[in-house]
């Protein structure tokens, strides 16, 4: 009985694991994409430019 409690904490621990890198994964994108838009609003518009 004690071997199953250990492979069923095991199991547990394993998904919750793969939950926080499935969460930073998504803030990770998250933060890489809004990195990307600030770069895009921070460079000179050539349309700006000519007017």
């Amino acid at each position: 009985m004690e071997k199953l409690d250990q492979e069923i904490d095991t199991m547990r621990q394993e998904f919750e694991s793969q939950g926080q890198k499935q969460a930073h994964d998504k803030w990770q994108a998250r933060v890489d994409e809004l990195q990307r838009e600030r770069e895009r609003s921070e460079a000179p518009q050539p349309e700006a430019a000519e007017h």
